[in-house]
């Protein structure tokens, strides 16, 4: 049996917010355990309900990116992830910069938005594609290929992750520790001037494609 996976959603759209929840309820593996429509509900909700993920409209009144921000500075905070349909790039980076490890178009499919679920749970990364293709698209790039400075190794991590691997996913396919493989993940973002591991995975979907054939 799959174990539950406890999420809060937060946004100030009532039928929008009823939408998700009307959604994730298609999986029974998936428990809505709190709703709000701003961001002192959502930290509220953070605190009072500890659950796994929290999914924070952008725009919502008191700043989704702030709540985000504040969440993430608990001493155990869930998971967050963003739901937006805003078209302005510095909103998303500065959820980027707050922490936050998903980004969810609110036109999202319900199957879409389970799987995402499911692997932000899972300790994975999720950005909708056409999200990481815009900001790839706007992003300058200051060097010819930032991932040369990378070793052999770090370029099988990366690629693995960037599939959507976790750090114990990742050490199982290399027959590795975990320990491991986050040392190298240290490496990897350090090497790429990249904030978290979100940041990476869209470098890494800048630079390369067909990810997910030659991850192996």
């Amino acid at each position: 049996m799959d174990e539950r996976i406890r999420v809060a959603v937060v946004d100030d759209h009532a039928l929008f917010r009823a939408g998700v929840i009307q959604s994730l309820a298609l999986d029974g593996a998936i428990e809505v355990v709190g709703e709000g429509a701003s961001a002192a509900e959502a930290v509220q909700l953070a605190k009072q309900l500890a659950p796994d993920l929290i999914l924070l409209d952008v725009s919502m009144p008191g700043n989704g990116i702030e709540a985000a921000r504040e969440i993430l500075r608990m001493p155990q905070p869930p998971r967050v992830a963003m739901l937006t349909v805003s078209e302005d790039d510095d909103h998303v980076m500065g959820a980027l910069d707050a922490g936050a490890v998903g980004y969810l178009p609110k036109g999202i499919r319900a199957s879409d938005l389970i799987a995402a679920v499911r692997s932000l749970k899972g300790g994975r990364t999720f950005v909708a594609p056409d999200l990481a293709l815009r900001l790839l698209s706007n992003k300058a790039q200051t060097e010819a290929s930032p991932l040369s400075s990378l070793s052999d190794q770090e370029k099988r991590i990366l690629r693995l992750i960037a599939t959507g691997l976790s750090n114990r996913e990742v050490g199982e396919r290399l027959e590795v520790q975990e320990k491991t493989v986050k040392y190298h993940v240290t490496n990897i973002l350090r090497k790429l001037k990249a904030k978290n591991r979100v940041e990476a995975l869209l470098i890494a979907q800048r630079e390369w494609s067909g990810l997910g054939d030659r991850a192996m």
